[in-house]
């Protein structure tokens, strides 16, 4: 096919792929039906239905935009690891470079060098993995607000999945200076978190985040917020020129 005739196809594959999302309410049913349908595809199909919710998040268009974030966090799960890097490989083969480095990981623009601290969780001596991984289930306040500060990504992956915990917690959570950016990523990854408008906007905000979730975040952002992100002098150049274009059009909801 020629290449006309191929992004024609995947200009409409992804129409009906945003339809079909946007038809669910709950974001990881969108999540899960996204991932289940491009396990069959082709990695360069793909990459041509990324590229195609790409220009469309950035012509505001809400379905697609809604699209776009559904396959990033798709592409974001272990379980398609490998699908997310055959389909880096077949867009750089393809000249599609914008939608390579949205899958690339890249590191955030300041990197913590120094080792993170646990917390103290007042019982007077080292507390393992094992008993923070544990912690991480409690319905404590207190506790919580601790585990909050835990360097792990390990922690952190339970402590997501924590009915006690709130907006307020996770948004607390992606604001912290320093932070890991695995635990980030894990934000990243949990559909019930991410998808909360304070939590990507903190996310984008923090100069610890990992630049490729900042830019995939940036493009759901309000033009007052993303102008504010645009005079960041402590953002990376990329990220604040993905707001740049953001800044001045309409939200995606």
């Amino acid at each position: 096919a020629t290449l006309s005739t191929r992004m024609a196809g995947a200009h409409d594959d992804a129409l009906r792929l945003a339809r079909r999302i946007t038809a669910f309410v709950d974001p990881q049913m969108r999540v899960s039906y996204v991932q289940h349908t491009i396990a069959g595809m082709e990695p360069g199909e793909v990459a041509d239905i990324l590229m195609v919710a790409m220009h469309g998040a950035e012509a505001r268009d809400g379905d697609i935009g809604a699209l776009l974030l559904a396959l990033c966090l798709a592409l974001a799960q272990e379980a398609s690891e490998e699908l997310r890097r055959a389909i880096v490989r077949e867009a750089r083969l393809r000249g599609q470079h914008d939608t390579a480095a949205l899958l690339q990981p890249r590191e955030a623009e300041r990197v913590n060098d120094e080792p993170l601290d646990v917390p103290d969780f007042g019982k007077g001596r080292a507390v393992t993995l094992g008993e923070r991984k544990a912690l991480a289930r409690t319905r404590d306040r207190d506790l919580l607000a601790r585990v909050l500060r835990d360097p792990s990504p390990d922690v952190i992956r339970i402590l997501l999945c924590n009915p006690t915990l709130t907006e307020d917690d996770v948004v607390r959570l992606c604001s912290r200076r320093p932070v890991a950016a695995e635990v980030l990523r894990e934000v990243f990854r949990h559909t019930r978190w991410v998808v909360r408008y304070r939590v990507r906007r903190s996310m984008v905000k923090n100069p610890f985040c990992p630049v490729d979730l900042a830019l995939l975040l940036a493009a759901h952002l309000t033009a007052p917020d993303a102008r504010e992100i645009v005079e960041s002098p402590e953002l990376s150049l990329p990220v604040r020129e993905a707001c740049r274009r953001v800044a001045g059009m309409a939200t995606i909801h």
